[in-house]
């Protein structure tokens, strides 16, 4: 059984390239442009154009090829998220369709979940969507199109991954926190759902790789919703930073609302309501699907995985 694995040169791709080929499965990497990697064979692909390449020794697609969130849409981005999220994985899928490869597992995000009416409470996989950035949207779109597809589709929603190679939420973080620029809304009581990369690619191959599934429709997540307030005591502790302030509300307000004027007149801004906003708001799925899919399996705490790639985050 070959894959192919789009979006193989990305961080979350090239860890799935990697899981696969150590368990001896043969990989057929697919990205923009080529690059050395963990696969025996590689295509050049713009998934945003209709796709014609040899199917020949695939049986099933790990479409991991995405175009990421930003902090602040533009009018090109918010048009790239649909033309990627969206149509790239119709074009994978009537690839798929047109050169029998059967299985096919998309790499969604929980981004979509409507997290102000879950209250601070987890979210399972039917809960409903808020849909509020064209990122999220995009994304759910393409999920729309797998579960109508007439696969055998399997959808996978990530939460917030971090670990070696990392470039987004916890890059920043630690980042601000080795300059002392980070701070702690309040008591920092906000849950985040959160998992390591390598254990991310290792479900994710797993997952596509199951001839049958309890189910098609997963969240991926450590059991553990670490709060902020924990996170910041973990980097504290494991990396040797420095310990963060934690400040009242109230005034974090204040300087959001000031954040918003600044952002108006620069168009961006480090610090605004919004900001504000994503570190107060719970965002922690219910991983008892994932565990029904993977029973038996081991998780480790937060503070033990961050300790795995401590030295990347104190790189930075």
């Amino acid at each position: 059984m070959a894959v192919l694995v789009t979006g193989a040169c990305g961080w979350i791709g090239r860890a799935v390239c990697a899981f696969l080929a150590g368990k001896g499965i043969p990989v057929v990497g697919a990205d923009l442009a080529e690059a050395t990697g963990p696969w025996e064979r590689f295509e050049g692909l713009d998934i945003t154009q209709p796709l014609d390449f040899p199917a020949e020794g695939i049986d099933a697609v790990i479409h991991c090829a995405g175009y990421a969130h930003r902090p602040n849409e533009t009018p090109e981005e918010q048009k790239m998220f649909y033309a990627v999220n969206r149509d790239g994985t119709r074009n994978m899928l009537d690839w798929c369709s047109r050169n029998g490869v059967g299985r096919f597992l998309y790499v969604g995000s929980i981004a979509s979940y409507d997290w102000k009416a879950a209250n601070g409470e987890p979210v399972d996989e039917d809960f409903p969507m808020l849909l509020e950035t064209h990122y999220a949207r995009s994304k759910y779109e393409g999920e729309q199109l797998v579960a109508g597809s007439g696969l055998d589709w399997r959808i996978v929603r990530l939460a917030t991954v971090f670990g070696e190679g990392d470039r987004a939420n916890f890059a920043k973080m630690a980042a601000a926190m080795k300059k002392r620029m980070f701070l702690v809304p309040g008591k920092g009581t906000a849950r985040k759902s959160v998992l390591p990369v390598e254990v991310a690619a290792g479900l994710i191959s797993e997952f596509a790789l199951m001839d049958q599934v309890p189910h098609r429709l997963v969240n991926l997540a450590l059991p553990e919703a670490p709060s902020l307030s924990e996170i910041c005591a973990a980097y504290n502790e494991v990396c040797g930073f420095s310990a963060v302030p934690h400040v009242p509300l109230a005034l974090l307000r204040v300087l959001g609302f000031g954040g918003d004027l600044a952002a108006k007149v620069l168009g961006r801004f480090p610090f605004t309501s919004n900001t504000l906003g994503k570190l107060t708001q719970t965002t922690e799925v219910s991983t008892t699907r994932m565990q029904a899919c993977f029973p038996g399996m081991a998780f480790q705490p937060f503070s033990d995985c961050l300790a795995s790639c401590k030295e990347y985050y104190i790189s930075l």
